[in-house]
């Protein structure tokens, strides 16, 4: 979990609100009370039209009705879900099939996420989803795609441009740990490690940025005689359980969300995606 500590300007407020199968925080500060309470609320509902569309849980989500329909022929999506399908292909390139969001079928096997109804078999990889270029969205093969691991980032980047529209001076949007802020006052970023709850190891002091993080220790499960974890390595389908805490700081939140699982997987392999996106990463050893 990422925790931003930073002097807060006068008149600073905060909220929060369950979203995203996380609690998301949003502290803006700098402006009359009245204006930051505008700016929050238009901030949040960005983060619940996010969810709206991309989640997997959500039946009648735009991502749900993709799933079910997609391998049969061109489905028209919305602007949101296609850059975030586009952003996923890309990063799937760029990491050489370490980041996947065709996992989904995995992970329902392992019970971390629910089994759809009329579920098609899914057999497909990130290169079966096609972007046409009427904005439809079609799947080779039957194909079963979650956005867990990248939609979190992508909603708080559209809270954060949010925030910024209505002239916020100062922000940050936490969704579960992973967060993007921005101001005059920086921020140093505290990140737990995995082999002391009790102590962070300190960021250095940012003014504007991305983190996020992901810990398997958090997620995993024992399933039968094997450990499981939401991590897939997606070339295998098998379970990453024994990486320790993963952190990326990137220009967007999306990208940071997105790059900790290929980090996780093969830090090596990740180096050169890392600095082509203009990221970083900070590994801590599992306990």
């Amino acid at each position: 979990m990422n925790a931003p500590l930073a002097p807060a300007l006068r008149n600073t407020l905060r909220r929060a609100q369950p979203w995203l199968g996380t609690l998301v925080g949003i502290e803006a500060s700098g402006l009359p009370p009245t204006a930051l309470m505008q700016a929050i609320d238009r901030a949040f509902r960005a983060v619940a039209r996010v969810h709206g569309l991309m989640s997997f849980h959500e039946p009648d989500s735009e991502l749900s009705r993709l799933n079910r329909e997609a391998h049969a022929g061109p489905v028209p999506v919305g602007g949101h879900l296609r850059r975030v399908l586009h952003a996923a292909c890309r990063l799937s390139a760029l990491t050489a099939g370490r980041f996947d969001v065709t996992v989904a079928s995995t992970l329902v096997g392992w019970g971390y996420l629910p089994e759809p109804a009329d579920r098609p078999d899914a057999i497909g990889t990130w290169r079966d989803i096609l972007l046409d270029q009427d904005g439809r969205v079609r799947f080779t093969r039957p194909l079963q795609v979650d956005l867990g691991g990248i939609a979190k980032g992508y909603a708080v980047d559209l809270a954060i441009a949010t925030l910024r529209r209505a002239g916020v001076p100062q922000a940050c949007v936490n969704a579960g740990g992973d967060l993007r802020f921005y101001g005059h006052e920086p921020r140093c970023i505290g990140v737990r490690d995995p082999t002391d709850p009790a102590q962070m190891h300190l960021l250095p002091p940012m003014s504007q940025g991305a983190v996020a993080t992901s810990c398997v220790a958090d997620t995993r499960r024992r399933h039968g005689q094997t450990w499981h974890s939401p991590l897939v390595d997606p070339r295998r389908r098998r379970a990453v359980t024994d990486a320790g805490s993963v952190t990326v700081l990137a220009h967007s939140c999306l990208y940071a969300d997105a790059l900790t699982k290929p980090v996780a997987i093969d830090a090596a392999a990740a180096t050169p995606v890392l600095r082509r996106l203009r990221a970083q990463a900070v590994l801590l050893p599992a306990p």
